[in-house]
């Protein structure tokens, strides 16, 4: 029995024609695949579901429900494939779904007219991403601090880097001048106890300290 598809993500102008399957590695990886069940390439979350979670026809991404993992996935090829403006058809959830997934990729979308909810919802999405993509970026001041780490062994320069992480990661004054007054009391107590700095880490010099407290 063919798979119930009637929800659709094309290209919304003229393109070069597509191969079915021609997706990123990534989901390539992600997704078993095979041709039966209904037209073209189907691509399944598990070796044993009997539904594809969408079916790709080169020109056409077609989709039974609005799953928007599935539907972002969709609109992850609509990218791969050059795909700049992209024609939604179905089901009006699986139209608006796709509409924000689409546009908060940067894409244009034809077949669905946003909500003044769902324009809000695209802005909250849109500065959860930003702040992901600012999470997995360090600070480049902190970065530098750790590599410097292995250039500049000793106390005074291990101090250094303490205050650069310090001064990039925390705003208030104040808690800055606790942080550091805190750790130039520490350096200070692991010199008192015999620490080394020329070729150890700080890591290795607790573990160190406490097999002498032993």
């Amino acid at each position: 029995m063919a798979d119930d598809a009637p929800n659709i993500l094309s290209p919304g102008t003229r393109v070069p024609p597509a191969v079915a399957g021609d997706v990123p590695e990534r989901l390539r990886r992600r997704y078993f695949t095979d041709e039966k069940g209904g037209p073209g390439l189907g691509f399944y979350v598990d070796a044993t579901v009997r539904t594809a979670a969408f079916r790709d026809r080169g020109r056409e991404l077609l989709a039974p429900r609005a799953d928007p993992n599935v539907i972002r996935d969709m609109v992850a090829i609509a990218q791969h494939r050059d795909w700049s403006i992209v024609s939604v058809r179905g089901a009006p959830d699986f139209r608006r779904e796709s509409w924000l997934a689409a546009a908060a990729a940067g894409l244009e979308v034809r077949g669905y007219s946003p909500t003044e909810r769902d324009l809000q919802d695209l802005t909250r999405r849109l500065e959860a991403r930003a702040r992901q993509r600012q999470r997995d970026q360090p600070d480049p001041s902190v970065a530098l601090a750790r590599r410097r780490v292995e250039t500049e062994p000793g106390p005074q320069s291990r101090l250094k880097i303490v205050e650069t992480v310090v001064r990039a990661r925390v705003a208030n004054p104040d808690a800055q001048a606790r942080i550091l007054t805190a750790a130039r009391e520490r350096l200070a107590n692991w010199l008192d106890h015999g620490a080394h700095f020329d070729d150890l880490d700080v890591g290795r010099h607790r573990a160190g300290h406490r097999e002498r407290r032993r």
